[in-house]
């Protein structure tokens, strides 16, 4: 054998055995899994309650046993803070749930997966569409996808059998239609009942993200792939200009405006949520999370489930994507990469969201949930969830609830409010 092909050899051997290692130290190949997995205590960071986190521990910790899970609940108000504040302490968890709305401003705190354990065709074939947020422009993967939870529209089924209506809104037409049906006011123009809670801010606390739905659907981007803010601005539809942000705002608020045939609320009326279990609202959007919170605060409000409306026939609802990830300032990166691998597996994903009456972003488990009259409608709203890259989620959704209200108390003409919420995210931007 001459020099040349001894050293081809040479050089092709080393590449195999560098591929083995990574392979076994990854757990790509299960048989050697146990034998050469490191010992290694993770601590992980999430939204839930302990008790729904307990059952898949446990199944980890009999598959893994060198590698120990404690679990910390954080609140969605305390996260940013507490993360950024064990980060500069050098005591950063190893894992930690991110909200998808939350990515622009931890990108740079997060580590990517390792290529050989998940890759960006593995999150787009596996996953819902809004997994592709977590993917970099360089193909690498911040995060994978555990669960979501989507704005859905609930309906009060005993409203809606005593006004002779069959069946939720499909559309936004079918909606304004369904609330002026149930509306009721009494002889001095009081709203004694409401068809939907819609208009306002000061008492729904979904507003911001209600009005983000909208003008998702509607065609507005707020931000664009220049992450130019363009909230407000025209967009050509062949010969004609549009502007779907103003579309969106007009028909949003004139559910609080008394001189429209729409009207349907006010701001002293109770809280949207707490209307809506007194038996007083027919139609109310919240969150997927909200389900198990209401069947427990009055279990006897006969809920229905349905997805949001539509607009243009094209189906698309607004929410977050929840994956766990990564912080660069973990000392365990690969221990904790091959925790998040096996937690959004078919099997342990599925056991994840059955814990809580959720439905998994996982394709592959969609036909599970076509019996099951509440998370079939979960699974749908997760098909069509879509997002926009968010600055800083806290403070604009002040933005849009400080737009809700100017428009219902009529402070300056739309065009003029919009543009000053387009000034406001654009400064956030900058300082984000």
């Amino acid at each position: 054998m001459n020099g040349n092909k001894l050293q081809i050899v040479l050089i092709g051997g080393a590449i195999f055995l560098t591929l083995i290692v990574v392979l076994i130290f990854s757990g790509v190949l299960p048989g050697l899994k146990d034998k050469s997995q490191e010992s290694a205590t993770l601590e992980l960071w999430g939204f839930d309650d302990n008790r729904v986190w307990d059952q898949t521990l446990r199944v980890h910790k009999d598959e893994n046993p060198k590698v120990t899970v404690y679990y910390k609940r954080k609140t969605l108000e305390n996260f940013e803070p507490d993360l950024l504040n064990a980060i500069a302490r050098g005591d950063s968890p190893d894992i930690f749930i991110l909200p998808s709305e939350y990515l622009k401003k931890f990108e740079d705190k997060i580590s990517s997966a390792p290529p050989l354990l998940t890759t960006e065709r593995e999150i787009e074939q596996q996953f819902v569409e809004s997994a592709k947020q977590f993917l970099t422009a360089k193909k690498e993967v911040l995060g994978i996808p555990l669960y979501a939870d989507p704005l859905v529209l609930y309906w009060n089924k005993d409203i809606f059998t005593r006004e002779g209506i069959a069946l939720p809104p499909k559309t936004w037409d079918e909606f304004l239609q369904i609330s002026q049906k149930i509306t009721k006011k009494d002889n001095a123009g009081n709203i004694t009942v409401s068809g939907a809670a819609l208009g306002r801010a000061k008492n729904i606390k979904n507003a911001a993200a209600i009005l983000t739905a909208l003008f998702l659907q509607s065609g507005e981007k707020i931000i664009n792939e220049k992450n130019e803010i363009v909230l407000g601005e025209s967009v050509r539809a062949g010969e004609i200009s549009l502007r779907p942000a103003e579309s969106a705002l007009r028909f949003f608020s004139e559910f609080a405006d008394s001189g429209k045939i729409s009207h349907s609320w006010v701001s002293s009326l109770p809280e949207a949520q707490e209307l809506f279990l007194s038996g007083k609202l027919g139609i109310y959007i919240g969150f997927s999370s909200e389900y198990e919170q209401m069947r427990k605060k009055n279990p006897h409000t006969a809920i229905g489930i349905a997805h949001l409306p539509i607009l243009n026939g094209q189906k698309a609802t607004y929410g977050s994507t929840f994956a766990p990830a990564v912080p660069l300032a973990s000392r365990n990166y690969l221990s904790a990469w091959q925790f998040i691998k096996f937690l959004t597996s078919k099997e342990i994903s599925k056991l994840f969201s059955d814990s809580q009456m959720r439905a998994s972003p996982r394709r592959d488990l969609f036909s599970s949930y076509q019996g099951d009259p509440v998370r079939s409608v979960f699974a749908e709203s997760n098909l069509s969830l879509k997002s926009w890259t968010n600055p800083d989620p806290a403070k604009t959704d002040l933005v849009f609830e400080e737009l809700i209200e100017n428009m219902a108390l009529k402070k300056d003409t739309m065009r003029a409010l919009l543009t000053k919420a387009a000034n406001k995210i654009i400064e956030i931007n900058k300082t984000r």
